[in-house]
């Protein structure tokens, strides 16, 4: 059976889970906005160094190649977000099933207490009744002497009136 401490444990583990799984893709996050600002750190200087005619050919490409990456980095994080929903998902569900593992735990610990009560009272009642049997029966004993004593009594008066 689970106890509160473990409980605590197991939720003080997934939420640590969770904080390092959100840490490493932020650090992708991380490195693709490095890119990106380098990119356009690149056309920056590509625009400030370059005449016009050549600036205009490689400026769009730059441009091209900046929007390329921010498409890709809008992608990337809506799939990372997709899997963080889908992980605290199972986070969830892995803690009901854990929830109802332990209230299954806590009920079979309700019977078993139940069945331990019943058999003490059933022991209880036994008792009681074999010492009401035992004091019956030592009642009963005097009882019986006095009855054959007074049989004997009279066999014996029968007797002598039959000589």
């Amino acid at each position: 059976m689970t106890t509160n401490k473990e409980m605590k444990s197991f939720e003080g583990l997934a939420d640590l889970k969770a904080d390092m799984e959100i840490a490493e893709e932020l650090s992708h996050l991380k490195d693709q906005y490095i890119q990106m600002q380098q990119a356009i750190s690149n056309l920056q200087s590509t625009f400030g160094s370059q005449n016009q005619g050549t600036w205009q050919g490689q400026g769009q490409q730059q441009i091209t190649q900046l929007l390329n990456q921010m498409n890709q980095f809008k992608n990337q994080s809506q799939q990372e977000q997709l899997q963080n929903i889908n992980q605290i998902q199972q986070s969830i569900q892995t803690a009901i099933q854990s929830l109802n593992q332990a209230n299954q735990s806590v009920q079979s610990s309700r019977v078993l207490t139940q069945m331990h009560e019943f058999i003490d009272q059933a022991q209880t009642q036994l008792q009681n009744m074999a010492q009401s049997s035992n004091q019956q029966s030592g009642q009963n004993q005097p009882q019986q002497m006095q009855q054959n004593q007074q049989m004997q009594q009279n066999q014996q008066q029968s007797n002598q009136v039959l000589q």
